[in-house]
């Protein structure tokens, strides 16, 4: 009678970097990305914000990403803390794990780490914990 008020529950994330792939909750990733993929892994978004960029938001999985192309998407931010008080930063902090060759790796302290292609990048600054982190093209790679 009252399913209405019954919140939703947001599927916990399991994301996993080796130095050949992302997979996020199974479904692997590869940068850059589109819109449309982000949607496939992550459902519709919660917010969208139109700026000098595109900015979509999923609150409640703490997932940020911005773009000027749809098919071009080079990076998508996890937040999991509310240290960044922009209005960027997610309502809901990233709860899921993150893992990098079989090895949880959540809540280590890391700055770059270059995984082929891809790289996962510590969100914040070097001298103070980090509040998340991005996952996306590593510039540094040359084939």
């Amino acid at each position: 009678m009252f399913s209405f008020f019954k919140r939703k529950k947001v599927q916990e994330l399991v994301i996993k970097c080796d130095t050949n792939a992302i997979f996020i909750n199974d479904n692997e990733v590869s940068f850059p990305t589109s819109y449309a993929q982000l949607i496939d892994v992550f459902g519709k978004p919660s917010r969208f914000l139109n700026k000098s960029n595109n900015y979509a938001i999923w609150d409640l999985q703490g997932i940020f990403c911005g773009f000027t192309e749809e098919n071009n998407i080079l990076s998508i931010n996890i937040y999991q803390s509310k240290k960044d008080k922009s209005e960027y930063n997610t309502k809901k902090q990233f709860t899921g794990k993150l893992f990098l060759n079989d090895e949880e790796i959540t809540h280590s302290e890391f700055g770059k780490i270059g995984l082929g292609k891809v790289a996962i990048h510590r969100l914040g600054s070097e001298n103070e914990n980090r509040f998340g982190f991005s996952l996306g093209v590593n510039r540094d790679f040359k084939n």
